[in-house]
C-alpha cells in the first residue's frame, strides 16, 4: 500500500469498527440493567402476591370461625381479592415466557373459581348454615388457594430461568463482538506496518537501481536474492489473531445448561397440588426423578427423637435400602443435615465426569423445616438453575403434604396424660 489515502481508510475502518462495538456493548449493558430490574420487581411482587394468597385463605377461615366478626373478615377477603387480582395482571405484564403468561392465567383461573366459592359460602352463612360454609372454605378453598400460589411460583421460577438465559446470550454476544472488534484492530496494524517501512524509505529517498542489478534504498542496497527471499515470505497468522479465533471457537462450543422440561414440571406441580392418598407419592417420586435427570430421590423427616432426620419415601433405590440407611443425626456433616440445619439448599458437585452429583433441598413449613428432599443427580444436573429451581418448587409443595413427627418431649407428654 502506497498511496496515502488508503492508509487513511484503514485507520477509519478500525476506528469505527472499535466505536460501533464500544456503543452496542454500551447499549447491550444498558439493556441488561433493565432486564435485571424486571427480573427483580418481578420476583419481589410473585413473592408478596404469594403472601397475599395466604392471608385470603387465611381471612376465608376467619369469617366462618365461631366468635369472629364477619363483616370486618368479609372486607378483608374482598380486599385481597382486589390486591391478588391486580398483581397477576401487573405480572402478566412483565412477563417474557409464555409458559410463565400460561402459569399466571391459570392463577387467574383459580382466583375466578375462588371468588365463586367464596359468594357460595357466604349465601350459605346468611342462610345461617354455618357447616356448609365451613366446609366450603376448608375443602375447596384451601385447594384453590393452593393452586393458584404454585402457578404463580412456577411462573416465578420460569421467569428467572428464562431472563438468566437472555443474560448469557447477550455477554456471549458481547465477548464476540469484543472478540470481532479485537481481530479488526489486528488486521489494521498488519497492513500499516510495512507502509509504515515505505514511508521512511521515500523520506530517505527515491528507489534507484544499480548497474549490478540491485536497488538502490537511501543508502541500502537489496540484491535480487534478497527480493526473492521477501517475495517467498510466509506470512503467518499472528498470535493475537489465533488466540481472538480459539476463544471465539471456545464461546461457540460452550453448551447451554440442562434445562427441565416446564410443561411437566407444571403438570407434576398440579398432581402435587391434588394429592389426597400418600399411596401415589412414589409415582409422583419417579416423575420427578425423570424430570431432573435423577438416580434417585428420598425424602427425610424428623424422627421421633427430634434430634435427627430418618428416610420416610424414596426412590431409585433397592428395597430396604432407606431401611439400612436409619436416621441421620441432625448435626451431622453431610448435605442432608445441613440444608436441615440451615433451610437452605446444598449442591453437593460431581468431582469428575463418571461421578454423580447431589441436591439437598429444606422442606419448609410456615415457621420451620420440616424435612428434606435429596436427590442424586447425572451429568452434572445439579449445578443447573432451572434444576434448581424445579427442585425448590417441589419441595414447596411437598412440605404442605408430608408433616414431621412430634418431637420426644411432646410423645412423652402425651403417654403421660
Amino acid at each position: 500500500m502506497v498511496h496515502r489515502w488508503v492508509r487513511i481508510a484503514v485507520v477509519v475502518v478500525a476506528l469505527a469498527a472499535l466505536g460501533f462495538t464500544g456503543n452496542q456493548i454500551r447499549l447491550s449493558e444498558r439493556a441488561l440493567d433493565d432486564e435485571r430490574s424486571i427480573q427483580r420487581v418481578f420476583t419481589d411482587l410473585s413473592w408478596t402476591l404469594s403472601l397475599t394468597l395466604a392471608d385470603l385463605g387465611a381471612a376465608q377461615q376467619a369469617y366462618v370461625a365461631a366468635g369472629q366478626d364477619r363483616l370486618y373478615w368479609t372486607a378483608k377477603v374482598n380486599s385481597h381479592l382486589d390486591t391478588v387480582r391486580g398483581s397477576l395482571d401487573n405480572l402478566r405484564r412483565l412477563a417474557i415466557s409464555s409458559t410463565s403468561i400460561e402459569a399466571l392465567d391459570a392463577a387467574d383461573g383459580a382466583l375466578a373459581d375462588l371468588e365463586r366459592m367464596d359468594r357460595r359460602a357466604q349465601e350459605h352463612l346468611d342462610a345461617e348454615q354455618s357447616l356448609l360454609a365451613s366446609d366450603l372454605v376448608f375443602t375447596d378453598g384451601l385447594e384453590l388457594v393452593a393452586r393458584a400460589a404454585t402457578h404463580v411460583e412456577f411462573a416465578r421460577a420460569t421467569e428467572h430461568t428464562v431472563r438468566n438465559e437472555t443474560i448469557r446470550t447477550a455477554r456471549s454476544s458481547q465477548g464476540t463482538m469484543v472478540v470481532a472488534a479485537a481481530g479488526v484492530s489486528m488486521l489494521a496494524l498488519l497492513l500499516l506496518v510495512p507502509m509504515r517501512r515505505s514511508e521512511d524509505e521515500d523520506q530517505d529517498g527515491s528507489d534507484s537501481a544499480d548497474a549490478d542489478g540491485s536497488i538502490q534504498t537511501g543508502t541500502a542496497k537489496l540484491s535480487p536474492e534478497d527480493r526473492l527471499m521477501l517475495d517467498n515470505l510466509d506470512l503467518a497468522t499472528s498470535p493475537a489473531a489465533e488466540t481472538s479465533r480459539d476463544a471465539n471457537t471456545a464461546s461457540e462450543a460452550t453448551p447451554a445448561g440442562p434445562t427441565p422440561d416446564l410443561r411437566v414440571a407444571a403438570d407434576l406441580c398440579t398432581d402435587l397440588c391434588r394429592l389426597s392418598d400418600t399411596s401415589e407419592l412414589p409415582a409422583i417420586l419417579a416423575r420427578a426423578a425423570a424430570l431432573m435427570n435423577a438416580n434417585g430421590l428420598i425424602v427425610w423427616v424428623r424422627d421421633s427423637t427430634g434430634q435427627g432426620l430418618r428416610p420416610a419415601i424414596g426412590h431409585g433405590y433397592p428395597p430396604g435400602t432407606l431401611a439400612r440407611l436409619g436416621s441421620i443425626a441432625e448435626d451431622s456433616n453431610n448435605a442432608t443435615a445441613a440444608a436441615y440445619r440451615t433451610a437452605r439448599m446444598q449442591v453437593v458437585r460431581r468431582e469428575d465426569d463418571g461421578a454423580s452429583g447431589a441436591l439437598a433441598a429444606p422442606l419448609m413449613a410456615a415457621d420451620s423445616c420440616v424435612g428434606v428432599l435429596s436427590a442424586e443427580l447425572r451429568d452434572g444436573w445439579e449445578s443447573s438453575d432451572a434444576v434448581q429451581a424445579t427442585a425448590a418448587i417441589m419441595t414447596a409443595q411437598l412440605a404442605t403434604l408430608l408433616s414431621p413427627d412430634p418431637p420426644a418431649e411432646k410423645v412423652s407428654a402425651q403417654a403421660t396424660r
